[in-house]
């Protein structure tokens, strides 16, 4: 079970992680920005889109989200070194980083789905490329709304994978890369030694699962039965990690200076 982060022990664990080979990385929805109703409207508040900044100066960021990369860019208001989108699946490169074969199979899924839940009241499908997520937040009968989804993915094929999460289902093709690898590959990638992340829903536990010792795993909300080791209450404690992650980096980048004067 999770232990809270803002804690004499965990925090002191916490400092042990925050060095200048870090990979810092962040989940969007629920992490970084907090959940709205209409999912278009999600963004990062301007106070914790200027410590990700700072951060940035001082250390490698990512963000591994399930939205398609350009619509996460849009919700951050600046691009971190490395935006990972479709839950791991989409990645940045010369070619646009996409999956072309993953994109068609979920063009035909999203068909059949919209054929099969066209009258299901607030339920929503959002194409977002690799994956598709369909949003029944809106339902007057969740319940209902789910079992509806459940039984018209059940009728897809090839059958997808599915992860749950908020009010929401996330289907993907069964071989695209989850989040777990993504953030594995991407502390590679960025020459990072270890890591910190932060997430909310199913889909980050994945990366909290990783049999490693090198990557701390906080989980935003308090969850008993995550896999992360550390928890932090609600959203709006993130701002206060993020400055203290940039304190400490600040003091290290400064004791260097000093050491090398």
């Amino acid at each position: 079970m999770p232990s809270y982060l803002f804690q004499c022990e965990e925090l002191a664990a916490f400092t042990h992680h925050v060095a200048p080979d870090t990979l810092f990385a962040f989940d969007l929805d629920g992490t970084l920005a907090p959940i709205v109703d209409e999912y278009g409207e999600a963004r990062v508040a301007k106070p914790v889109r200027n410590a990700l900044q700072r951060l940035m100066g001082l250390a490698k960021v990512a963000v591994i989200t399930g939205r398609s990369r350009q619509d996460a860019i849009g919700i951050l208001g600046f691009q971190p070194h490395l935006v990972i989108g479709n839950h791991g699946a989409e990645w940045p490169g010369l070619s646009g980083g996409r999956r072309w074969e993953h994109v068609q199979l979920c063009l035909k899924w999203r068909d059949r789905l919209h054929t099969a839940l066209f009258y299901e009241q607030g339920v929503e499908i959002e194409f977002k490329g690799e994956s598709l997520t369909l949003h029944y937040r809106k339902s007057d009968d969740p319940q209902r709304a789910l079992a509806m989804i459940q039984a018209a993915i059940g009728d897809l094929q090839p059958q997808p994978r599915t992860i749950g999460g908020k009010f929401v289902v996330n289907v993907l093709p069964a071989e695209a890369c989850g989040k777990g690898e993504a953030l594995a590959a991407a502390m590679e990638e960025l020459g990072c030694s270890r890591a910190i992340y932060f997430g909310d829903d199913e889909t980050d536990e994945e990366v909290f699962r990783l049999p490693r010792s090198d990557v701390f795993g906080v989980h935003v909300g308090k969850n008993e039965l995550s896999a992360a080791t550390y928890y932090l209450n609600q959203q709006s404690e993130l701002l206060g990690v993020l400055n203290s992650m940039v304190g400490i980096l600040e003091n290290c980048e400064y004791e260097a200076q000093c050491c090398d004067g």
